[in-house]
Protein backbone atom coordinates (compact mmCIF):
# COMPACT_ATOMS: atom_id res chain seq x y z
CA UNK A 1 0.00 0.00 0.00
CA UNK A 2 1.62 3.27 -1.05
CA UNK A 3 2.00 6.24 2.40
CA UNK A 4 0.57 8.99 0.08
CA UNK A 5 2.95 11.04 2.73
CA UNK A 6 6.17 10.01 0.76
CA UNK A 7 4.72 10.90 -2.86
CA UNK A 8 6.09 13.80 -4.29
CA UNK A 9 6.11 15.59 -7.77
CA UNK A 10 9.76 15.69 -9.59
CA UNK A 11 9.14 19.76 -9.43
CA UNK A 12 8.46 19.47 -5.73
CA UNK A 13 9.87 22.96 -3.99
CA UNK A 14 8.82 21.74 -0.17
CA UNK A 15 8.01 17.84 1.02
CA UNK A 16 7.19 19.50 4.22
CA UNK A 17 4.64 22.33 5.16
CA UNK A 18 5.38 23.67 8.28
CA UNK A 19 3.28 26.35 9.35
CA UNK A 20 -0.28 27.72 8.35
CA UNK A 21 -1.22 31.83 9.26
CA UNK A 22 -3.96 33.55 10.22
CA UNK A 23 -4.20 36.96 10.07
CA UNK A 24 -6.18 38.70 12.57
CA UNK A 25 -7.04 42.19 14.02
CA UNK A 26 -7.33 41.08 17.73
CA UNK A 27 -4.64 39.09 18.00
CA UNK A 28 -5.47 38.12 22.22
CA UNK A 29 -9.24 37.17 21.06
CA UNK A 30 -8.62 35.12 18.41
CA UNK A 31 -5.59 32.97 20.51
CA UNK A 32 -8.15 32.41 23.57
CA UNK A 33 -10.52 31.22 20.64
CA UNK A 34 -7.91 28.62 19.46
CA UNK A 35 -6.62 27.34 23.55
CA UNK A 36 -9.93 27.55 24.87
CA UNK A 37 -12.24 26.22 22.14
CA UNK A 38 -10.02 23.93 20.16
CA UNK A 39 -7.66 23.47 22.29
CA UNK A 40 -4.61 24.33 20.68
CA UNK A 41 -1.82 25.80 22.68
CA UNK A 42 0.03 27.04 24.59
CA UNK A 43 0.57 29.56 22.16
CA UNK A 44 3.97 31.94 22.40
CA UNK A 45 2.91 35.05 21.81
CA UNK A 46 5.80 38.10 20.98
CA UNK A 47 5.96 41.63 19.00
CA UNK A 48 8.00 41.53 15.79
CA UNK A 49 9.71 45.46 15.68
CA UNK A 50 12.97 47.08 15.51
CA UNK A 51 15.58 46.51 16.71
CA UNK A 52 14.76 43.35 16.76
CA UNK A 53 12.98 43.05 13.48
CA UNK A 54 15.46 44.14 10.62
CA UNK A 55 16.18 44.40 6.86
CA UNK A 56 12.50 44.73 5.81
CA UNK A 57 11.47 45.29 2.83
CA UNK A 58 7.88 45.57 0.99
CA UNK A 59 7.18 45.35 -2.78
CA UNK A 60 10.79 45.89 -3.02
CA UNK A 61 11.80 48.90 -1.07
CA UNK A 62 12.68 49.25 2.71
CA UNK A 63 9.91 48.27 4.89
CA UNK A 64 8.81 49.70 7.98
CA UNK A 65 5.81 47.06 8.99
CA UNK A 66 5.56 45.93 12.84
CA UNK A 67 3.64 43.22 13.77
CA UNK A 68 2.22 40.73 16.86
CA UNK A 69 2.99 37.17 16.35
CA UNK A 70 1.83 34.14 18.53
CA UNK A 71 2.79 30.67 17.87
CA UNK A 72 1.95 27.13 18.57
CA UNK A 73 2.19 23.68 18.02
CA UNK A 74 -0.02 20.39 17.09
CA UNK A 75 2.23 17.44 16.48
CA UNK A 76 5.19 19.10 13.50
CA UNK A 77 2.71 22.10 12.18
CA UNK A 78 3.21 25.41 13.36
CA UNK A 79 -0.12 27.46 13.71
CA UNK A 80 0.91 30.63 13.49
CA UNK A 81 -1.64 34.03 14.31
CA UNK A 82 -0.47 37.19 13.24
CA UNK A 83 -1.90 41.24 13.97
CA UNK A 84 -0.08 43.89 11.79
CA UNK A 85 0.22 46.78 13.96
CA UNK A 86 2.46 49.36 11.47
CA UNK A 87 2.51 49.14 8.09
CA UNK A 88 1.86 49.12 4.80
CA UNK A 89 2.39 45.30 4.85
CA UNK A 90 0.62 42.27 3.24
CA UNK A 91 -0.65 41.59 6.14
CA UNK A 92 -2.67 44.92 5.93
CA UNK A 93 -3.77 44.35 2.26
CA UNK A 94 -5.06 40.99 3.02
CA UNK A 95 -7.21 42.47 5.52
CA UNK A 96 -8.44 44.95 3.23
CA UNK A 97 -8.87 42.70 0.57
CA UNK A 98 -10.18 39.32 2.08
CA UNK A 99 -11.36 39.91 5.78
CA UNK A 100 -9.33 37.89 8.74
CA UNK A 101 -8.57 34.26 7.79
CA UNK A 102 -5.74 32.35 6.80
CA UNK A 103 -3.40 34.34 4.95
CA UNK A 104 -0.35 32.06 3.74
CA UNK A 105 1.62 28.55 4.14
CA UNK A 106 5.32 28.89 5.39
CA UNK A 107 7.95 26.24 4.74
CA UNK A 108 11.49 26.01 6.17
CA UNK A 109 14.50 26.48 4.63
CA UNK A 110 16.21 23.44 5.47
CA UNK A 111 13.39 20.77 4.52
CA UNK A 112 14.26 22.29 0.91
CA UNK A 113 17.45 20.63 0.22
CA UNK A 114 19.17 24.13 -0.74
CA UNK A 115 20.20 27.50 0.56
CA UNK A 116 18.98 30.86 0.91
CA UNK A 117 19.90 31.94 -2.71
CA UNK A 118 18.71 28.54 -4.55
CA UNK A 119 15.21 29.39 -2.87
CA UNK A 120 14.93 32.53 -4.64
CA UNK A 121 16.30 31.20 -7.61
CA UNK A 122 13.46 28.37 -7.76
CA UNK A 123 10.85 30.50 -6.92
CA UNK A 124 11.83 33.11 -9.41
CA UNK A 125 12.00 30.44 -11.91
CA UNK A 126 8.80 29.71 -11.31
CA UNK A 127 7.61 33.24 -11.65
CA UNK A 128 7.31 34.42 -8.08
CA UNK A 129 9.22 37.61 -6.60
CA UNK A 130 9.57 37.88 -3.14
CA UNK A 131 6.76 40.84 -1.70
CA UNK A 132 8.14 41.24 1.68
CA UNK A 133 10.92 39.88 3.46
CA UNK A 134 12.63 40.55 7.13
CA UNK A 135 14.66 39.33 9.87
CA UNK A 136 14.11 38.77 13.41
CA UNK A 137 16.83 38.04 16.01
CA UNK A 138 18.54 35.55 13.81
CA UNK A 139 15.54 34.02 11.76
CA UNK A 140 14.90 35.05 8.38
CA UNK A 141 11.38 35.25 6.39
CA UNK A 142 10.18 35.81 2.83
CA UNK A 143 7.51 35.83 1.61
CA UNK A 144 6.54 35.07 -2.26
CA UNK A 145 3.82 36.39 -4.31
CA UNK A 146 1.75 33.20 -5.29
CA UNK A 147 -1.49 34.27 -4.06
CA UNK A 148 -2.99 35.24 -7.70
CA UNK A 149 -1.86 31.66 -8.77
CA UNK A 150 -2.15 29.09 -6.03
CA UNK A 151 -4.62 31.46 -4.12
CA UNK A 152 -1.99 31.71 -0.65
CA UNK A 153 0.67 33.08 -0.14
CA UNK A 154 3.79 30.82 0.41
CA UNK A 155 6.62 32.01 3.20
CA UNK A 156 9.96 30.63 3.24
CA UNK A 157 11.40 30.74 7.12
CA UNK A 158 15.36 30.41 7.75
CA UNK A 159 16.57 29.55 10.88
CA UNK A 160 19.95 29.16 11.60
CA UNK A 161 20.95 25.38 13.02
CA UNK A 162 22.26 26.87 16.37
CA UNK A 163 18.92 29.22 16.61
CA UNK A 164 16.97 28.96 19.77
CA UNK A 165 13.60 31.12 20.29
CA UNK A 166 13.50 33.42 22.73
CA UNK A 167 10.94 33.95 25.34
CA UNK A 168 8.13 35.13 24.47
CA UNK A 169 6.08 38.53 25.79
CA UNK A 170 3.81 36.16 27.28
CA UNK A 171 2.10 32.37 26.77
CA UNK A 172 -1.56 32.07 26.95
CA UNK A 173 -2.45 29.60 28.39
CA UNK A 174 0.23 29.56 31.05
CA UNK A 175 3.13 27.35 29.85
CA UNK A 176 3.05 24.20 32.21
CA UNK A 177 6.30 24.13 34.57
CA UNK A 178 8.67 22.22 33.13
CA UNK A 179 7.63 21.86 29.89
Amino acid sequence: MTDYKDTYLPNSLFPETGQVCIVTRDLDTLVRTYADKLGIGPWWVNQYEPPNLSNRTFRGQPGNYTMRIALAWTGALNWEIIQPLEGPSIYHEFLEEHGEGIHHVGVYLKDMGMDWAEAHRQFAARGFKPVMAGHWLGAEFCYFETEPLVKTTIEVIYRRPDWVRPEPLYWYPPKPKGA
